[in-house]
């Protein structure tokens, strides 16, 4: 059976559907709860809904705390840093893309953005390690001793920093790697 085949089996024993927060939340009459079609381990439509609901209010106040986090911080402020490090015209636009950077917690070696990221007070005061979410969704935490090092090592090496974005392997791959050395 195809898949589209099988989601027209499955539409014809619908018995109860309800939509939460931009998600279709459907029951078959075989007791499978789906989500978006997909099919999921959920018992009932409240349970999906449910965890639909505190997943999005989750992710929403994750959101607005880091936005407001880097909101507070001056774009003066943000563009004394660019110039410390860089002889470049600062623009709103650049400034603009340094907080986005930042706030993205994507692995980067650039100096501009862990200044900025140490004004974040839960990036310092949670774990008092720089943490990055890479690619496969893996978070990895390095101290500022290893930073320190990495940023000297890969300052033009734009290679190497989006093989380590990709994954947690490939991340500790050249930290092995820069061990060996």
């Amino acid at each position: 059976m195809y898949y589209q085949q099988f989601l027209k089996s499955l539409d014809n024993s619908i018995v109860e559907s309800i939509h939460s927060y931009g998600n279709l939340i459907q029951k078959t009459a075989d007791g499978l709860v789906l989500v978006n079609t997909e099919i999921t381990e959920f018992k009932s439509l409240e349970e999906a809904r449910t965890y639909i609901k505190t997943k999005q209010q989750s992710d929403n106040l994750e959101e607005s705390i880091t936005k407001e986090i880097y909101e507070d911080i001056t774009d003066n402020r943000i563009a004394n840093i660019i110039r410390e490090h860089y002889n470049v015209k600062v623009t709103d636009t650049l400034i603009e893309s340094y907080i986005e950077l930042a706030s993205s917690n994507i692995f980067t070696v650039d100096p501009v953005v862990q200044e900025i990221r140490k004004l974040n007070k839960l990036d310092v005061v949670v774990e008092n390690k720089n943490h990055y979410e890479l690619n496969d969704g893996t978070v990895v935490a390095i101290n500022g001793v290893t930073q320190t090092i990495l940023n000297s090592l890969l300052q033009d090496q734009n290679e190497i920093i989006e093989y380590m974005r990709e994954s947690k392997e490939n991340f500790f791959n050249v930290l092995e790697r820069i061990e060996e050395q």
